[in-house]
C-alpha cells in the first residue's frame, strides 16, 4: 500500500470517527433530559456546593456541611459547580455527559495507537461502551475515570523508556486526576502500571540476555555477564517503581481508611450470566443483551484470528535459516510483549469473580471490573491477516454501536415524556425551604414505556431537580448520608435510633413534600398538615399549611420589641424575651435554624434594656410573622466586653448590615433599616465571617415598627 493510499484511508477513518462522535452525542442534546438514576442527585449536590457560601441560603447551611478534603468523587461535582456559574444546571449536566461519552472512544484510540500505530480499529468499541450501564446509573465520576485510565496508560506506554522529570510530572498529574475522579479506576491503574512495567522489563531483560542463540566459537557470554546484563535491564523499572511510592501510599492509605462491610458477594451463577450477557452495557431493557453477545462473538473471533496470526508468524520464523549468528530464539516469537494485555484481562476476570459486589465503602465493584476486562484486552488483538478483515470488523462494530444507540434513543424519547411530567412542578417551591419525598427513591412503572425499567431507576432521584434553585434543602439526599461526596448532612441532625431512611430528617419539619403515586394511600394523614399545590400523573406536591401572623403580638401597639437574653436574665419592660432555644412557632416568632447558640453572661453595667445577648458561631436565623406592609427594623448589638465582633445581617434576602464592627467594652450599637414585607414573614440571618478574631456574632435585641 502506498503512502498516498495510507493517508487516504487515515483521512476516511478520521471522518468516520468524527461522524460517530456527533451521532453519539446527539441524543444528549436533542432530548431535554438524559435519563439516569443518580444524575439529578449529582446536579443538586453540585448546586449545593456552588451556593453553600451564600449566607442567605440558610436552609442549605443549616442542613448540610461541606467535606472540603481531597478524596475521590470530586471531579464531576467540582466541574458541574463551576459550569453552573455560566449555564443552567441541566445544560451543565449535558456538557458533563458529552465529555463522558466522547472521551471514552478517544482515549481508547490514543491508548491503542500508543501501543501500536495502525492497530487502533478496536477503538471503535469505545462508542458501544460509552453508553454503558454505569453511565445510566449516573456514575459520572467512574465513567470519566475510565477515560483517564486509558489516557494515562497510553501516555506511560509512549514514554516508558524516557521517563524524564517532566514526563513523571505529567504522569503524576494524570494519576492525581484519576484519583480525584474515582478510586477503583485509580487502584486498577496503579495495578496495571506496576504489572506492565515489571512484565516489560522482565521480558526485555530475558530477551536480551537469553533470547539469542550463541554461535559456537564466538564470543559466548558467561553466566556472570548475563546476570549483570539482566540486572541492568531491570534497573530502570526499579527506579520507576520507586518514583511511584507516593502514588502507592495514596492508594493504600485510602483503602485502609475505608470501612469494611461483610458479605456483598454475588453468586457464581449471577456473575456468569452478567459476564456472558455483557450486562455492563444493559441499562433499561434486555434487548441490549443480544448486542452485547454479538460483540462478545466479535471479540472471540478476533481472539482466534490473533492466535492464527501468531501461529503463522511463529511458523515462518521457525523456517528461517539458523546460520545467522544473531538469530532470536523461538520463544521470543511465541511470547510477545502484547501478551501482557491478555494476562491483565485474565487477572481482572479472576478479580471479577472473586471480589464482592459491595465493600470498602462502595458498590457495583463487579460491574466496574467487567467493563475494564474487555477494554484492556483490545491491544492484544491482531487481525492483520487481510485488510478486508479489518474493514469487516470496523463495519460490524459500527453497526453494533448504532444498533445499541438506537435502542437507547427510543428509550430516551419515551422516558422524557414521563420525566417531563414528573418534574412539571419545577419552580413551585418557596425559597429557602425544606423538601422531602415519599418514598425516598421511587422506582415505578414508566407510563410511556409501559413497563418498569429493568436495571436503572430513571425516576430514583428526579425530585432533586425541583430543589436546584432558591436555596432549597432536600432531606432525602442520599449522597449527603455517605462520605463519598463533597456534601454531607451535619452530624448533629443525625439520629442513630431512627429508621435508616429517617435518620437525617428527625430534626426538621419539611415545608414541601412530594408524594409518588405508590404512596397515595397515605394522603389522609398528610393533608392534616399539608395542602396540595400541584399534581401530575406521577406525583403530587404538597406544601405545609401556614398560619397567619398573630395580631395579638402587637397588643394595640405599633412596635414589637424583642429582648435576646439568657434564661436567668431580666426581660426589659414591654419586650418579648428571646432565649437561645426559642424555637420559631408558625405565625409568631423564634429561631428558625437549629444551629448551636448560647446566652451571654449578664452584664449589669450594660445600658438598658439590653443587658444580655444571644451568641453563635454558625449562622442564626430569627423569623417573625408579620402582616404585609412597610416596616422599620432596629437591631441592637453589644460585644459584652468580652471580644470584638463583626455583624452581618440579611433580611428577606437583602443585605442590610455588612461588616459592622462592635468593639470590646460596654457600648451598645444600633442599626436600623426599612423593609417591605410581601409574604408575611421577616427572616433575618445574622452571621460573622468566622475568620481571625471575628468568630462569633452577638445579638442583644430588635424592635420592629409599622410605618
Amino acid at each position: 500500500m502506498t503512502k498516498h493510499e495510507s493517508a487516504g484511508i487515515a483521512s476516511v477513518g478520521r471522518h468516520v470517527i468524527i461522524a460517530l462522535l456527533v451521532i453519539h452525542l446527539l441524543p444528549v442534546w436533542i432530548f431535554t433530559y438524559f435519563p439516569t438514576q443518580d444524575g439529578a442527585s449529582h446536579i443538586y449536590n453540585s448546586y449545593v456546593l456552588k451556593e453553600y457560601h451564600k449566607h442567605e441560603n440558610y436552609r442549605l447551611r443549616e442542613v448540610y456541611e461541606l467535606r472540603l478534603t481531597l478524596f475521590p468523587n470530586w471531579t464531576s461535582h467540582a466541574f458541574l459547580a463551576l459550569l453552573m456559574y455560566v449555564f443552567p444546571p441541566i445544560i451543565c449536566e449535558k456538557i458533563l455527559i458529552s465529555i463522558c461519552i466522547g472521551l471514552l472512544p478517544l482515549s481508547l484510540f490514543y491508548f491503542l495507537n500508543s501501543v501500536q500505530k495502525g492497530n487502533a480499529i478496536f477503538g471503535l468499541v469505545g462508542f458501544i461502551f460509552a453508553y454503558n450501564y454505569l453511565l445510566h446509573m449516573g456514575f459520572y465520576n467512574f465513567v470519566l475515570s475510565m477515560s483517564l485510565f486509558f489516557f494515562t496508560l497510553g501516555y506511560w506506554w509512549k514514554r516508558r523508556n524516557e521517563l524524564t522529570i517532566a514526563n513523571i510530572g505529567m504522569l503524576y498529574a494524570l494519576l492525581i486526576a484519576t484519583y480525584l475522579t474515582h478510586y477503583q479506576s485509580y487502584a486498577t491503574l496503579m495495578m496495571a502500571l506496576t504489572f506492565f512495567s515489571v512484565f516489560l522489563s522482565l521480558y526485555e531483560a530475558l530477551r536480551v540476555t537469553w533470547g539469542y542463540r550463541e554461535i559456537s566459537g564466538g564470543n559466548e557470554k558467561t553466566l556472570a555477564s548475563k546476570l549483570k546484563t539482566f540486572a541492568a535491564k531491570l534497573k530502570p523499572t526499579f527506579l520507576f517503581l520507586v518514583t511511584m511510592l507516593p502514588a502507592y501510599f495514596i492508594m493504600i492509605s485510602y483503602f485502609l481508611d475505608r470501612p469494611r462491610r461483610a458479605g456483598g458477594h454475588k453468586g457464581f451463577e449471577w456473575l456468569s450470566e452478567y459476564f456472558f450477557s455483557m450486562k455492563s452495557l444493559v441499562s433499561f431493557r434486555d434487548e441490549h443483551i443480544l448486542i452485547g453477545r454479538v460483540l462478545l462473538v466479535v471479540f472471540a473471533v478476533a481472539f482466534v484470528l490473533t492466535l492464527i496470526d501468531r501461529v503463522l508468524h511463529v511458523y515462518r520464523f521457525s523456517r528461517l535459516s539458523e546460520s545467522d549468528d544473531s538469530i532470536e530464539r523461538l520463544w521470543t516469537r511465541i511470547v510477545r510483549k502484547r501478551d501482557l494485555f491478555l494476562l491483565l484481562a485474565t487477572i481482572l476476570t479472576v478479580m471479577y469473580f472473586r471480589f464482592p459486589w459491595v465493600g470498602y465503602g462502595g458498590g457495583w465493584i463487579n460491574d466496574r471490573i467487567h467493563l475494564y476486562i474487555f477494554l484492556v484486552l483490545l491491544p492484544f488483538f491482531s487481525i492483520g491477516l487481510h485488510k478486508y478483515i479489518k474493514y469487516a470488523t470496523a463495519v460490524i462494530i459500527i453497526a453494533l454501536s448504532l444498533w445499541h444507540l438506537g435502542y437507547n434513543v427510543q428509550t430516551y424519547y419515551l422516558l422524557n415524556k414521563d420525566i417531563d411530567d414528573a418534574v412539571s412542578s419545577i419552580g413551585m417551591l418557596d425559597k429557602h425551604t425544606i423538601l422531602t419525598s415519599r418514598p425516598e427513591e421511587w422506582n415505578g412503572v414508566s407510563d410511556s414505556l409501559g413497563w418498569k425499567p429493568k436495571y436503572v431507576a430513571p425516576f430514583g432521584h428526579t425530585e432533586c431537580l425541583l430543589a436546584v434553585k432558591n436555596g432549597i434543602a432536600y432531606l432525602d439526599n442520599y449522597e449527603a448520608h455517605t462520605d463519598h461526596f463533597p456534601v454531607r448532612f451535619k452530624e448533629r441532625h443525625y439520629s442513630a435510633e431512627s429508621a435508616p431512611g429517617e435518620r437525617w430528617k428527625t430534626d426538621f419539619t419539611p415545608d414541601h413534600m412530594i408524594l409518588w403515586r405508590t404512596e397515595y394511600d397515605e394522603i389522609e394523614e398528610l393533608e392534616d398538615d399539608f395542602e396540595l399545590i400541584h399534581s401530575n400523573n406521577h406525583n403530587r406536591l404538597y406544601r405545609l399549611k401556614r398560619a397567619s401572623p398573630d395580631e395579638n403580638l402587637w397588643g394595640g401597639r405599633t412596635t414589637i420589641k424583642f429582648d435576646m437574653q439568657s434564661h436567668d436574665g431580666q426581660t426589659a419592660p414591654d419586650h418579648i424575651a428571646i432565649y437561645e432555644d426559642t424555637v420559631y412557632i408558625d405565625g409568631r416568632y423564634g429561631w428558625l435554624t437549629k444551629s448551636e447558640r448560647e446566652d451571654s453572661v449578664s452584664e449589669t453595667n450594660l445600658p438598658e434594656p439590653y443587658r444580655d445577648s444571644v451568641w453563635g458561631e454558625e449562622d442564626g436565623v430569627f423569623r417573625v410573622a408579620l402582616p404585609n406592609g412597610e416596616y422599620e427594623v432596629t437591631c441592637y448589638f453589644s460585644s459584652g466586653g468580652s471580644e470584638p465582633l463583626e455583624i452581618n445581617l440579611i433580611a428577606n434576602g437583602e443585605n442590610k448590615i455588612r461588616k459592622l464592627r462592635i468593639p470590646t467594652g460596654i457600648e451598645t450599637v444600633e442599626r436600623s433599616y426599612d423593609i417591605t414585607i410581601t409574604d408575611e414573614r421577616l427572616t433575618q440571618v445574622i452571621y460573622s465571617r468566622g475568620r481571625s478574631r471575628y468568630e462569633r456574632w452577638g445579638w442583644s435585641g430588635c424592635a420592629i415598627k409599622r410605618n
